[in-house]
């Protein structure tokens, strides 16, 4: 199997044309599809110099090593899925705060109106009961 098809077999479709630009070992590929995925989706390792770096480093490295690397790059990913949770947490209670202020406003643009039309009825409604009592 070549090294496109083990790509488009075990990496998913966002992270194929990145994966395609690296020189990754085919067994790699096959073996720690999970680990390369991290490489490639890691934010801390930002240049694909650094990303190649590691792809390079694989090899040479023992299970121990590979196995800290992945539990490493496994603890950002959840790092960020929390800061990521947090931040839309927090943008959730700021949009729900400014939706009841926008509520809020709307109310209060929707009374002044209905007021206004009262005031107006009530004119137009005096206006009218005065010429016809003019009228008598």
């Amino acid at each position: 199997m070549s090294k496109d098809d083990l790509i488009k077999k075990y990496i998913p479709k966002n992270l194929r044309d990145l994966a395609i630009s690296f020189d990754i070992e085919e067994d790699f590929i096959k073996d720690m599809p999970d680990l390369i995925k991290m490489i490639l989706a890691s934010k801390s390792i930002d240049t694909n110099e650094s990303k190649q770096n590691w792809l390079n480093l694989l090899p040479l490295m023992t299970s121990d090593q590979i196995q800290k690397l992945y539990d490493i790059l496994l603890k950002e990913k959840e790092k960020l899925r929390e800061i990521d949770e947090k931040y839309e947490n927090k943008k959730m209670e700021i949009k729900k705060k400014y939706l009841q202020k926008w509520q809020q406003i709307g109310y209060i643009k929707k009374v002044g109106k209905i007021k206004e039309e009262e005031s107006n009825q009530r004119s137009k409604e005096e206006q009218e009961a005065e010429d016809l009592l003019s009228q008598i």
